[in-house]
């Protein structure tokens, strides 16, 4: 009888002891909701972006996030702009691009990971326009793309300010994050 004592009052010290721990981790961890606006305000300081693909200006502007909660991603619909620079001739598309969020705690990144092309719909390709270029930018549709810095702590803040998130969720109105 002695014996089934000793075993209840350890094992219902180590459940006071884990509950106590998980109480004082639930306490001790914060979070914050980055609603649409504050993810606009992260867009802004990216976008518009341009770049040169052999002699072909791309630019990228008009970026509006998109939350899917169900599936944990967020997508960025932006108007795209290419540019023949041989021949002035000019293609204009609307694109959805989506992928999984991730905060980098070593990078001290907020970042779209794995982001594909959900959707291309060209506007208006004017008929001088590089349809080798506007195939490629095509054949993208679907394909993994390299990882899209949204927001980048280190570089606001010149490392001074290095949180390390927990989880970050997407949700409906915007990204959760837990610290």
């Amino acid at each position: 009888m002695q014996f089934k004592g000793i075993l209840f009052s350890r094992t219902h010290k180590i459940s006071v002891f884990l509950l106590a721990s998980f109480i004082a981790t639930a306490t001790w961890a914060f979070g914050f909701m980055i609603g649409e606006s504050q993810v606009n305000a992260m867009l802004a300081m990216t976008f518009p972006y341009e770049t040169r693909m052999g002699e072909n200006y791309i630019r990228l502007t008009e970026p509006k996030p998109y939350f899917y909660e169900k599936t944990q991603q967020v997508g960025i619909a932006l108007n795209i702009s290419l540019k023949d620079v041989a021949s002035g001739q000019t293609a204009n598309a609307k694109t959805l691009i989506k992928g999984g969020i991730r905060f980098d705690n070593k990078a001290q990144q907020l970042q779209l990971v794995k982001p594909q092309i959900a959707s291309l719909d060209w506007q208006d390709a004017t008929a001088g326009v590089n349809k080798d270029l506007l195939n490629q930018v095509t054949q993208l549709v679907g394909q993994d793309l390299p990882v899209i810095v949204l927001l980048d702590i280190k570089q606001l803040t010149g490392s001074a300010f290095t949180p390390t998130l927990s989880d970050i969720n997407v949700k409906r109105s915007g990204i959760e994050v837990i610290f």
